[in-house]
């Protein structure tokens, strides 16, 4: 099963507060996460891209899209582009990176 989040829908912050950790799960336990995962996030939200990046990099294998131009409300403010994001991830398989880093098979890196 593929799971797609905003990182708005795991957040329990007060509006302006950026304090990690806002989604109260321990890094070891979004570690244990095996299902495909896609983040999402808008460039201006209440969540700040660190706590956003600190999710992405926590989980493995997850996916991140930061949608430009959007804050916290990013499905209301851009609708086309987070469905467009969504309806692929879900019924597209993952593509064939041409240089991956973060996802790249053990040992590929000096």
């Amino acid at each position: 099963m593929r799971s797609c989040c905003s990182t708005a829908a795991s957040s329990r912050t007060k509006r302006g507060d950026r304090s990690w950790p806002s989604s109260h799960i321990p890094s070891d336990e979004l570690a244990k996460i095996a299902s495909p995962t896609l983040l999402i996030s808008g460039d201006d939200d209440m969540i700040s891209l660190e706590q956003t990046v600190a999710l992405y990099r926590a989980i493995p294998g997850a996916e991140l899209a930061v949608v430009p131009g959007t804050s916290h409300c990013l499905a209301m403010e851009k609708p086309a582009i987070v469905n467009r994001l969504i309806v692929d991830f879900l019924e597209n398989e993952p593509i064939q990176e041409m240089m991956p880093v973060r996802r790249a098979p053990a040992g590929a890196h000096p």
